[in-house]
């Protein structure tokens, strides 16, 4: 008589761990290769506009110079680094390590997973305040206007270890080299400008500009619209019609012209330029908050937990803005583009930034004119960074929109 013996549990297959909704989404988006080509480049582009100050400085990262007492080695590049650059790095470090906690933790059970993510994120929270405040405490912007260069030359200075590009975004040639409008050459990578400045560094230092207004712009707008989207469509009634009317408000103030008032008034500011476009920029994510959550109030989950006596900010940003906020996100994709385009063309007329800090449009500008003096080598570099981070944000965009959609989603 044959003996039928069952396989061994270690034989049986494991089934793989169920994947969530935004693990799908995220997946499905990154198939073509031409998204994950602009997520890449989206991804470069925000890397060098925090780490630029180490990228492109005329000042070493190390020296030694000769003084009464003899050779002091001196590092120039970490004092010349202001408490803005410092607070940048720590706030790009708090980024990354919450990222690589969500990664490392995506397939530990539950609740296990989301107290390791929440202890993380704490820690890493509070080491961000306590660097935040030793910076803001100890660190004091001090204004070096030592020409290394020339010590090195001289002979005063030696052992000197540079950046990868020698330049600072202000910085010039000597006029004596006549290094104004200068083609590409193995010196400055990508020629020089009407100043002597060179055309590669201000490109690198302008990706932060461009990077800097359409992200904190968008923070404001998604803060913004996110609260008065949530109590409209929670609440409805009274909150609702008022809430609305002032979304009309808003929608009807020319973002541009506002802007151009407000220069015109208090003068440039890369600040003021942000928070415009900021309080101006929410109305259409509280459109489809509102649209999401009059949906989603009705589902018996959230009936289930009033019922429960949730608090009310529990119930909106615990239970509802998570499953409300996807065309939130595909919309900013596409509000990020646009506040790098308002601010590129705010300075491309010559009213955005202050100078010296470049921009892709003010360097776009001081091309000239194509109809008089024009230099191709100056204005193809910004032209084609700012076109390709405008097309990045959209292809972004657009296939993250078709990726949410419920009848492709797989």
């Amino acid at each position: 008589m044959t003996e039928i013996t069952s396989p061994s549990l270690l034989e049986t297959p494991l089934a793989p761990p169920p994947r969530s909704y935004w693990s799908l989404a995220i997946g499905k988006m990154l198939r073509p290769w031409l998204v994950k080509l602009c997520v890449l480049y989206i991804g470069l582009v925000l890397l060098i506009s925090v780490m630029v100050p180490l990228i492109a400085s005329g000042k070493p990262y190390e020296i030694q110079i000769h003084t009464s007492h003899g050779w002091v080695t001196r590092f120039p590049l970490l004092v010349d680094l202001t408490t803005r650059d410092y607070l940048t790095f720590l706030a790009a470090a708090m980024l990354i390590g919450i990222i690589l906690a969500w990664r490392l933790t995506r397939h530990m059970e539950m609740q296990r997973r989301r107290q390791l993510r929440m202890t993380i994120a704490g820690v890493l929270i509070g080491a961000a305040a306590v660097g935040g405040a030793a910076v803001g405490i100890l660190h004091h912007n001090r204004f070096d206007g030592t020409d290394y260069r020339s010590l090195l030359k001289s002979g005063a200075a030696r052992g000197a270890v540079f950046a990868p590009i020698r330049w600072g975004y202000a910085e010039m040639e000597p006029l004596s080299k006549n290094a104004i409008n200068e083609l590409p050459s193995w010196h400055h990578w990508l020629g020089t400008d009407r100043s002597g400045r060179d055309v590669l560094s201000r490109m690198l230092w302008a990706s932060r500009v461009a990077m800097g207004i359409g992200f904190v712009s968008q923070a404001i707008a998604l803060t913004l619209g996110i609260l008065v989207g949530a109590l409209m469509g929670y609440f409805g009634s009274v909150f609702d019609l008022l809430g609305m009317r002032l979304v009309e408000m808003v929608e009807a103030i020319p973002t541009f012209f506002l802007i151009l008032t407000f220069i015109a008034i208090f003068g440039r500011s890369i600040l003021m330029i942000m928070i415009i476009l900021g309080v101006t920029g929410w109305t259409g994510y509280a459109r489809f908050l509102r649209a999401e959550f009059l949906r989603i109030r009705q589902l018996d989950y959230i009936v289930a937990a009033r019922a429960g006596g949730l608090p009310l900010w529990r119930i909106l940003f615990r239970h509802m803005l998570p499953n409300g906020l996807t065309p939130v996100l595909v919309s900013a994709s596409f509000g990020l583009a646009g506040a790098v385009t308002i601010e590129s063309s705010l300075s491309y007329l010559g009213i955005g930034v202050r100078p010296p800090t470049p921009s892709w449009g003010g360097m776009l500008n001081a091309a000239g004119n194509p109809a008089t003096v024009f230099h191709w080598f100056e204005a193809l570099p910004p032209g084609f960074a700012l076109f390709l981070i405008v097309l990045a944000f959209n292809i972004v965009g657009e296939a993250l929109r078709d990726a949410i959609d419920p009848k492709t989603l797989s």
